[in-house]
């Protein structure tokens, strides 16, 4: 069994009580595992008791209270009464291993620290050096899943090497990597759909994926590809290509009526389309609306030229390392590699708006425990509602709003800007 995860992944300590800025046990549907209910079934006393009548031994479900919808077992002091009384091993496996993650691939485990979480967030934010994603193997049974594919699976562990290269290379802007990124994506993704398209035609490859191969010619196109993009010159070449991806070189050079505040308005309105779990989450974009809708373009132009010169870089590059690392591979259940990496790239470019819009509101000033609260906030939003992540990734695929070539206008006038030039 291989098993992946990023180099900080056990660093981490949970912040108990009220330190923490937004408790885990808060907003959640907490369902405790099989073998915990047993546990909790011969707990006696006033905490047996509450577990009683407060558990749904037929789900495991824990009935939430209050207009916060608090677990019933955190008390006021935002501690938990089922730890306090019996200890951390009574805790169910989903409180006992949050915000660690971990998605199951075949022989695979791919282990991660939730953003959701408010503490490991400020941590990745805090980081200077670049994540590296590390492997140990350990002898296990293996894994039998013959509808699994593993032959696609295989080339997504190596693109999102690639991928995560290019994320981490410092020598090209944080905007310039981007665009690589869902340049680097696209050219993939066709060689999957090549492949997905001639076993398509054929019996049990249409059965049992991991029986249609690639092709020697799409293996190695797909290496050529994974090591263009990894080039000193891989932009330089990107550039020269993009008028082709997008159909339309005067939309991209910043010359049609289209201008990026309004596609990044029409991105962070998308957001109200989803269900919202936090009810001060809706009110809160509509301000952010009130606020762009008051601004002109040429206002909106000089004030993020001023935030680009005083944002760090590096912050956004982890945003992407740890949205490119957790979503690349679940790409092998729908072949939609190109949908993932904009929706890694979507997420990082709404969280600097949400920045860039306070770093306005402090009158050019905010903090990492500022960023740390909106970034957080924002991947909770999304990531803790499954219906909420696959609209949001069915949006990234069919939505207008998310048209690659829009993206790529937003991202081309980043790269203008962190590169010195003025709008």
């Amino acid at each position: 069994m291989k098993y992946y995860y990023p180099d900080y992944f056990y660093n981490f300590q949970c912040v108990p009580g009220h330190a923490c800025p937004d408790s885990c046990c808060i907003r959640w549907q907490i369902t405790v595992d099989k073998r915990t209910l047993k546990k909790y079934r011969q707990v006696g006393g006033e905490l047996g008791k509450r577990m009683k009548e407060k558990i749904d031994f037929s789900t495991g479900n824990i009935c939430p209270h209050g207009e916060e919808h608090r677990c019933e077992f955190l008390n006021d002091d935002n501690l938990c009464d089922i730890v306090l009384e019996l200890g951390e091993d009574a805790l169910s496996e989903t409180c006992h291993t949050h915000p660690r993650h971990e998605e199951v691939y075949l022989n695979v485990r791919e282990r991660s620290l939730a953003m959701t979480c408010p503490i490991a967030c400020k941590q990745l934010l805090q980081r200077k050096k670049p994540v590296q994603i590390l492997m140990k193997e350990e002898k296990t049974r293996p894994d039998v899943d013959l509808l699994f594919d593993r032959v696609l699976f295989e080339e997504l562990v190596y693109t999102r090497d690639a991928l995560l290269d290019v994320a981490r290379n410092r020598e090209n802007t944080i905007f310039e990597r981007m665009i690589m990124i869902l340049g680097l994506a696209h050219d993939v993704e066709s060689r999957i759909h090549s492949r997905s398209q001639r076993n398509a035609s054929k019996l049990l490859a249409r059965k049992l994926p991991s029986l249609g191969d690639f092709t020697d010619k799409e293996k190695r196109e797909l290496r050529q590809i994974r090591k263009a993009y990894r080039s000193a010159d891989a932009f330089e070449r990107v550039d020269k290509r993009l008028d082709d991806i997008i159909y339309d070189e005067k939309y991209f050079r910043q010359e049609s009526d289209e201008h990026v505040s309004r596609i990044m308005t029409d991105m962070l309105f998308a957001l109200t389309t989803m269900d919202a779990l936090k009810p001060e989450w809706p009110p809160y974009l509509q301000s952010i609306f009130n606020v762009r809708e008051e601004m002109s373009r040429e206002e909106s132009a000089k004030q993020m030229a001023e935030y680009s010169k005083a944002e760090e870089p590096i912050q956004l590059e982890q945003l992407l390392v740890y949205f490119l690392y957790v979503y690349c591979c679940t790409s092998v259940y729908d072949e939609s590699l190109l949908a993932k990496c904009k929706m890694a790239v979507v997420n990082v470019l709404l969280i600097r708006e949400l920045w860039f819009m306070k770093w306005m509101e402090n009158d050019g000033v905010i903090s990492v425990d500022e960023q740390a609260e909106l970034a957080h906030w924002y991947v909770r939003e999304i990531e803790n509602s499954d219906e909420n992540m696959e609209q949001w990734e069915s949006l990234m695929q069919r939505n207008p709003r998310f048209a690659l070539k829009k993206i790529l206008k937003v991202l081309g006038r980043g790269a203008i800007l962190n590169s010195g030039e003025q709008e």
